[in-house]
């Protein structure tokens, strides 16, 4: 992706969507912020599943250690440097050049397991591997935080920024370890488009029908996790030299196809980021200007129900401040003018109470103000099964950031109106205008 291409995508975040992501406490993705110009790798898979074999393989060093036993309970990434150097995961955290400030959030324990080794080698130039720990079933507890760390929330912190995830299983346990299992569906859901699925080290199966056995089980896995009607390609590869020694009868020539395709996949991993970062400044554009233009709406009616109120009152306690002043001498009216008062001074003190009720009924029937916004393009067929899948996704968030902020803190000024409607023709002129200046 050229620099250009870049720096529009960077003015288009920064100062079209970001004033409105702020104020309207919508994150954005990570893809739409260029941290790097080289593309990155994520490398999952299985404990022994060959991926740091592989990752050496590519790189042409055996920079990172391999075994059948667990050899690195951590996250390395693999970067371009003059020298040899490894960063260690506090200092990398805080360190500008690396794109890593968010990883901060996971405490002191996942920064102990994460380190940045830069090399001096040719490969690295064009992109930037992540090399992860295998993928286990602990003995001790089975949750989230058997390592210490969130690690599921880690994992879908890289593959946010990643442009292409590497997923290794091998024959020793396709798709069996529970681990594996639940991050592919608790942290790449979202991302399962840029992720490659690898069944490894083909080369060690005696004959074909020791593969075609394991290769069922590892489909059958993967079919209880993908949610899709058709499986996903699975490459089935293998390093040259790191089979068994044992004498072979399943012959390799398509498994050598297969590996090739996948190292011609990994190599074309620029492409697929400039395609990433455009495409998820689209997404978080058409999901930014679903979420501020309901909280926006519902932001105005609070303002309108509030000046309602404030007026209501005002006239209330004017009108017993009058008649307390002209009329005290009748006791009827006194007592009518100081309910009034009470009256009014009621109203505004309850307000608060009241707004907060009503935001919270709202909060609870979002799909009728979403079906209000966008009911003209709702009627056009071709877009109303994307817009309301595109709100499914999006209202989660939206009833989030309500929740969070509470009446006083949705934001209501008219000025938000014409950049929301601006979102529109980011989404449907200047992005596909920028799609295409990149194709040229």
């Amino acid at each position: 992706m050229s620099q250009s291409s870049l720096d529009a995508v960077e003015r288009l975040r920064d100062q079209t969507l970001k004033p409105i992501a702020d104020s309207f406490g919508f994150p954005l993705s990570k893809r739409t912020n260029s941290v790097s110009n080289i593309p990155t790798v994520l490398c999952l898979g299985n404990h022994s599943s060959g991926k740091s074999s592989f990752i050496n393989h590519l790189i042409g060093s055996n920079v990172q250690a391999t075994g059948v036993a667990p050899t690195d309970d951590g996250f390395t990434l693999l970067m371009h440097h003059t020298t040899e150097q490894i960063v260690d995961g506090r200092t990398a955290v805080v360190d500008p050049q690396f794109p890593l400030r968010d990883f901060e959030q996971y405490g002191k324990e996942f920064l102990d397991h994460l380190k940045v080794r830069r090399l001096p080698l040719e490969p690295l130039k064009q992109v930037c591997l992540i090399d992860s720990p295998g993928l286990i079933d602990h003995a001790g507890s089975p949750g989230d935080h058997a390592r210490g760390y969130d690690f599921p929330a880690v994992v879908r912190e890289f593959a946010g920024f990643a442009d292409l995830i590497v997923f290794f299983f091998d024959p020793g346990k396709p798709g069996t370890t529970g681990e594996s299992l639940r991050i592919i569906t608790e942290a790449l859901s979202d991302v399962m488009y840029k992720v490659l699925i690898v069944f490894n080290k083909v080369d060690t199966f005696e004959d074909v029908r020791d593969f075609a056995r394991t290769y069922g089980a590892l489909c059958w896995n993967l079919s209880r996790v993908i949610r899709t009607k058709d499986m996903p390609q699975i490459y089935c590869t293998f390093v040259e030299g790191l089979g068994g020694a044992g004498q072979k009868q399943i012959d390799l020539i398509d498994f050598t196809k297969s590996t090739d395709q996948l190292r011609a996949e990994i190599s074309r991993v620029g492409q697929r980021r400039r395609s990433n970062v455009i495409g998820a400044l689209l997404d978080s554009t058409r999901s930014l200007r679903i979420h501020s233009a309901i909280c926006h709406k519902l932001g105005m009616t609070i303002l309108w129900i509030r000046l309602g109120i404030w007026l209501t009152s005002a006239a209330l306690i004017a009108l017993g401040v009058w008649g307390l002043i002209y009329h005290r001498s009748n006791t009827y009216a006194f007592v009518a003018e100081l309910l009034c008062i009470v009256a009014g001074v009621s109203s505004i003190l309850l307000s608060r109470t009241f707004l907060r009720h009503w935001l919270s009924q709202q909060t609870a029937n979002l799909d009728s103000w979403f079906n209000r916004l966008f009911h003209r393009e709702l009627l056009e067929q071709s877009h109303s099964r994307f817009l309301e899948g595109l709100w499914e996704s999006v209202k989660p968030r939206t009833v989030k950031f309500l929740q969070s902020v509470g009446p006083s803190g949705v934001p209501f000024s008219p000025l938000w109106s014409s950049k929301i409607k601006k979102l529109r023709k980011v989404a449907e002129v200047d992005i596909p205008a920028l799609l295409q200046q990149s194709d040229g």
